[in-house]
């Protein structure tokens, strides 16, 4: 498989067989198991596939009328498919979406694991400059058969779940319109049940999905408040949960405390203050790299200088709590948080309308 033209001529030979439609269905599982096989190693065999005139009719074919199993190797070459970006937009236009949301009502947890892979990562563009997607993912009623699969009484796969709410992630932006449909769906308890699975993967996305509900629908929040999610995800900014789990918390919080004074209070009220210094300064004492340490620590600034007044009035309150008698959070922490807050504010001085005296 090391050899381009080799590979060029396998692809081609499967999907001539395919196209032949003269392969059983059991010939067509292993046809479409080799053909996952060899995309999953070959980023050549990805653009033939992709190049190919009939490679996207057949396989969307299959993904309708093949047996379940050649619907899972299928939808699994789609995902990979869809990680190409020139790629993705080849599978949606294919007219995948249709026998992919069939897929994912099947009993087979398989099958709906590839389905929800399948969707999370052909909706992965979003839909903000993508006309054509936007109106596809609209027209077949993507998001309010997704909200329906995470719905409680379903006991949905945690893998899939994930899944679920990773796409949702990507469709569900702060100005879209699906927000009416999820509150609808009682999209609110939905999200803030998902703050607690014990998958990652859905807690990230379904803290990530609470902020821009709240960013859209500012109506949301004392729904949001009683629910009791504000220490779910102080809980959640905690060290021992994964980087993005921590850093989508943190933005959650960042959305509740700019849109609600009640919001403020609440954190405060959780002992948030000390858990937002300490996410400040993990990426330092916990040695972070990358996006993730950046995001938490920039949403948990945020979050503080909304519950104090601004990024101002935050640096006055860092700078007298670093010698108050009765400490927060630990000194050096507070002293971190200080030296960040106050380069965030030398970096926006051309933007932020805020002055502020250093003298104080």
């Amino acid at each position: 498989m090391d050899d381009p033209e080799f590979t060029m001529a396998t692809v081609a030979n499967f999907l001539e067989q395919l196209h032949a439609n003269m392969s059983s269905p059991h010939e067509k599982e292993l046809i479409t198991g080799r053909l996952l096989g060899v995309s999953r190693r070959r980023k050549d065999a990805r653009a033939l596939i992709g190049s190919h005139a009939q490679a996207m009719p057949l396989l969307i074919n299959i993904l309708r009328n093949g047996t379940p199993l050649a619907k899972v190797n299928v939808a699994s070459t789609l995902s990979i498919l869809c990680k190409d970006e020139d790629l993705r937009l080849k599978v949606l236009l294919g007219g995948c979406i249709p026998p992919l949301l069939s897929v994912l009502k099947y009993e087979s947890t398989d099958a709906r694991k590839a389905a929800a892979e399948a969707i999370y990562e052909v909706s992965s563009g979003g839909l903000s400059d993508d006309h054509v997607g936007m109106k596809i993912f609209v027209t077949e009623g993507v998001v309010p058969t997704l909200w329906n699969q995470l719905n409680p009484q379903n006991k949905e796969d945690k893998v899939v779940e994930g899944f679920i709410t990773g796409a949702l992630r990507n469709l569900c932006g702060e100005k879209d319109g699906y927000w009416k449909v999820t509150l609808e769906a009682g999209g609110v308890d939905i999200i803030v049940g998902l703050l607690s699975s014990d998958n990652s993967f859905s807690q990230s996305n379904a803290a990530s999905l609470l902020a821009r509900l709240m960013l859209a629908f500012s109506d949301s929040i004392p729904k949001v408040i009683d629910s009791g999610a504000v220490k779910v995800l102080l809980q959640l900014i905690g060290q021992k949960n994964d980087i993005s789990v921590r850093a989508s918390a943190a933005d959650a919080l960042e959305a509740l405390s700019s849109k609600s004074t009640k919001a403020k209070k609440a954190i405060v009220n959780e002992d948030g203050v000390p858990i937002l210094i300490g996410a400040i300064v993990a990426p330092s004492t916990e040695c972070m790299r990358g996006d993730g340490g950046r995001a938490l620590q920039e949403h948990a600034t945020r979050a503080l200088a909304n519950i104090y007044g601004g990024m101002s009035a935050l640096i006055l309150y860092l700078g007298e709590l670093s010698h108050s008698p009765r400490l927060a959070a630990p000194v050096g922490d507070i002293i971190g948080a200080l030296a960040y807050a106050l380069m965030v504010f030398v970096e926006n001085l051309d933007v932020d309308e805020e002055h502020f005296d250093a003298t104080q």
